[in-house]
């Protein structure tokens, strides 16, 4: 999207931010529409469940209901920043829970079917990924499934995590390095960016 694109959106979201501000529920709505899919996706990513995510989304959306109705009006990138910090919050709080799904059950390529290998594969890698991924601290978790998954920039990233964005690009490196680190020792090579998204 160019310049003059980003510039409107940013404009309809503050209108609807307003609408919002003043009772709108349709605007409301159609805020939901915009931002609940994004929520839905960084808090699967950070749990590893969709129906914690579906619930962490749920309570991510009453709370902006509620701010909402005292809301300052700072413009809808404070906004967006305020709601992704909520959801990376409630996510952390959840994830102590989360239970990991054994390797040796991660799917394996059936007999006699060895031209889907590489879809396997990949499968594979992405389940993998996902569980090496706990493997990493908090904040290193974060900035990968940010800056990967949801392909936010570093000073946004910056932004939700109330940091500098030297300090996120410290996080991604010293994440990626790990992660590549966990892939070869389990004799997975040449991994790059691309295989996680």
């Amino acid at each position: 999207m160019g310049f003059d694109g980003e510039t409107n959106d940013a404009q309809e979201e503050e209108t609807l931010l307003e609408r919002v501000c003043q009772g709108d529920q349709k605007a409301f709505k159609d805020l939901l529409q915009r931002h609940l899919p994004r929520v839905l996706r960084i808090a699967e990513r950070m749990t590893g469940n969709a129906t914690t995510a579906e619930d962490i989304a749920q309570e991510v959306m009453v709370r902006l209901w509620k701010k909402s109705q005292n809301w300052d009006l700072q413009g809808s990138a404070s906004m967006r920043t305020w709601l992704y910090r909520v959801t990376i919050n409630l996510c952390i709080d959840k994830s102590r829970e989360r239970t990991l799904e054994p390797l040796e059950e991660i799917e394996t390529v059936p007999e006699g079917k060895k031209e889907e290998y590489g879809e396997v594969h990949n499968r594979q890698v992405q389940v993998i990924i996902g569980q090496l991924l706990d493997t990493l601290s908090k904040p290193q978790r974060l900035v990968i499934i940010l800056s990967y998954y949801e392909e936010m920039t570093a000073q946004e990233i910056a932004d939700i995590m109330r940091l500098n964005a030297n300090a996120v690009f410290a996080l991604q490196h010293r994440g990626r390095k790990q992660l590549k680190a966990g892939l070869e020792k389990l004799g997975i090579e040449g991994w790059n960016n691309e295989q996680t998204s």
